[in-house]
């Protein structure tokens, strides 16, 4: 019997030291009124093939600035802000056109259901919804725009959307966790002008998303993250003038590569490095389809997160 209560003693210290959260950790979770303010800095390309024939590229500039303040214990607010600068898009080797500009700002709610001390894993449901604050205009060669085009660019989506998502994470040693992620996107009706063309306007449309992260932090000061994420953008109907087209739906693979460093107790440096392999898709026209394929993306970059 002595036995049975010491080995149920040590599976609770296991359990409590298990269930430990520092900042950095992926299950990480804002105590309330705390408040965590970071910057990014990414170097974005991506490059895609349409009708077989028309090589387009595109390289562009991010800075992302977020902050998070938790309302309470269980309960954060968040909001993100996305800059693209000097993001040109050259088309068959051709001239390259420029957009530079504010994006949609980013207002986000995280709540935790369920956490690991109690439960045996952390469960936090989320919402992200992005707010179109200004015309989206796709740059031409002779005139410079504020959105990189959609067809061409998964960061280019001019219209205001809503996301759903649920985490579901657990950190289990000291050194090793992770999360897995679900989540659902309502695109609302929006539009862009092509500069050297028409209004184009796309109509709703839904997708899906599943991820799944681990992280590795052998010492408390460094910490190195591995995650895959496959997105299904739903089809899109539209009109591109007065011609009305349908993109259609695809899957598109992100993997991840993080590593965290703690300066202090509560400063963060980071570094991060993403690769993208998309699927192709058609855009389908009375006129013929184009298709667009051979797309990927790629991008790296530095960024620091404050706890205060």
């Amino acid at each position: 019997m002595k036995k049975i209560f010491a080995l149920a003693a040590i599976l609770a210290v296991g359990q409590a030291f298990a269930s430990e959260l520092k900042f950095g950790d992926l299950n990480y979770f804002l105590k309330q009124g705390q408040v965590n303010a970071g910057l990014d800095w990414t170097v974005n390309n991506e490059t895609t093939r349409s009708a077989k024939a028309n090589d387009n590229e595109i390289d562009s500039q991010f800075y992302k600035a977020h902050v998070g303040y938790a309302l309470t214990n269980d309960l954060n607010l968040t909001l993100g802000l996305n800059y693209i600068f000097d993001g040109q898009t050259e088309e068959n080797s051709g001239a390259s056109a420029d957009d530079s500009g504010l994006q949609n700002p980013k207002l986000g709610a995280n709540y935790r259901l369920m956490k690991q001390a109690a439960a045996g894993f952390n469960l936090d449901l989320g919402a992200v919804a992005t707010v179109n604050v200004a015309d989206r205009e796709v740059s031409s060669v002779n005139k410079d725009g504020n959105n990189l085009n959609p067809r061409l660019s998964n960061y280019g989506d001019p219209r205001s959307s809503l996301e759903l998502n649920a985490r579901l994470g657990n950190k289990w040693n000291e050194a090793n966790e992770f999360y897995l992620l679900a989540g659902y996107i309502y695109n609302l009706d929006g539009d862009y002008k092509q500069l050297d063309g028409n209004k184009v306007d796309m109509d709703s449309s839904m997708d899906f998303k599943l991820g799944a992260f681990y992280q590795y932090r052998p010492v408390n000061e460094f910490m190195m993250t591995l995650g895959l994420t496959g997105t299904r953008y739903g089809e899109i109907d539209g009109k591109d003038g007065s011609t009305k087209y349908t993109m259609t739906d695809h899957i598109d693979y992100k993997f991840n590569f993080d590593a965290k460093y703690l300066i202090n107790e509560s400063l963060i440096a980071k570094f991060s490095f993403t690769q993208d392999n998309r699927n192709d898709y058609d855009v389908e026209k009375n006129s013929g389809d184009l298709e667009l394929d051979k797309r990927n993306g790629l991008q790296y970059g530095l960024g620091i997160d404050y706890l205060f």
